[in-house]
């Protein structure tokens, strides 16, 4: 549990700072960052030098304006070298790959999204974005769909109920007793789809990863502009997903419950 009394404000703030840059905002400066923050342009600026300092932040030279410095990939490769599963699951990803020739990816759930945590490109990608680090809602993919199947329906619930469903594209399912559904589906056979729900022009399917407890803990999923993956594909690529699943999980030591 989190003590709030026990936060040190400036180191906040400098997290505040980092938390602001995203997608849409990739360069900030100064002054906009104090705004964002209702800090004083002083302040801001002496913890975004700091930052700086530290790697954290680079400066553009034409815009003079601020960046996510490349020491922070530096630390997101430390920490995702040092997830077991992405170790255990790589070659496993790349056997998939090399058997469906889409993009495959791995990832884990966080609060209402998945975290991608490995990609592995086929040769015949485009247009499907799902970056190492990048973070997608978890009701509108086959990943995050895959691992809110396994777990009870009062979880699913909850999840709707404290994050909604909004809508990510025209195809997103928003109505919960649908999205219920979808998931019921998902755990009879094995496998969750996105029909273009999370990207329009995308199609992926994934299959849950399970650790020796039993837990549910990351998807793999293959990704895939919906051209490549028709409909009449989709159990064939489930399957697929399904075993590789299957596979990752017993070498991270999970068994099967036997009824």
């Amino acid at each position: 549990m989190a003590h709030s009394s026990r936060k040190i404000g400036s180191v906040q703030r400098a997290i505040d700072i980092l938390n602001l840059f995203n997608a849409h905002s990739p360069e900030l400066g100064t002054t906009e960052i104090a705004r964002a923050l209702n800090l004083h342009k002083s302040t801001a600026a002496s913890l975004v030098y700091t930052l700086e300092a530290n790697g954290l932040l680079a400066q553009n030279p034409d815009t003079r304006k601020f960046r996510l410095g490349l020491k922070l990939v530096e630390r997101a490769s430390a920490m995702l070298d040092q997830v077991q599963v992405r170790q255990v699951a790589y070659l496993h990803l790349q056997t998939l790959r090399d058997q469906f020739n889409e993009t495959i990816n791995l990832a884990v759930f966080d609060g209402a999204d998945v975290v991608y945590v490995e990609r592995i490109l086929g040769t015949k990608a485009l247009g499907m974005r799902s970056e190492v680090g990048r973070r997608a809602p978890a009701h509108s993919t086959a990943l995050g769909k895959a691992i809110l199947s396994c777990f009870p329906a009062s979880f699913a619930q909850e999840y709707v109920r404290r994050y909604g469903l909004p809508p990510v594209t025209p195809k997103t399912i928003t109505n919960p007793q649908k999205f219920f559904a979808e998931l019921e589906q998902a755990r009879a056979q094995g496998y969750a789809l996105d029909d273009e729900e999370n990207e329009i022009g995308g199609r992926c399917v994934a299959a849950p990863v399970f650790d020796h407890t039993g837990e549910t803990i990351a998807a793999v999923s293959i990704s895939s502009p919906a051209a490549h993956l028709p409909m009449g594909d989709v159990p064939r690529a489930g399957a697929l997903v399904r075993e590789t699943a299957k596979a990752i999980s017993h070498n991270l030591g999970y068994v099967p419950r036997a009824y």
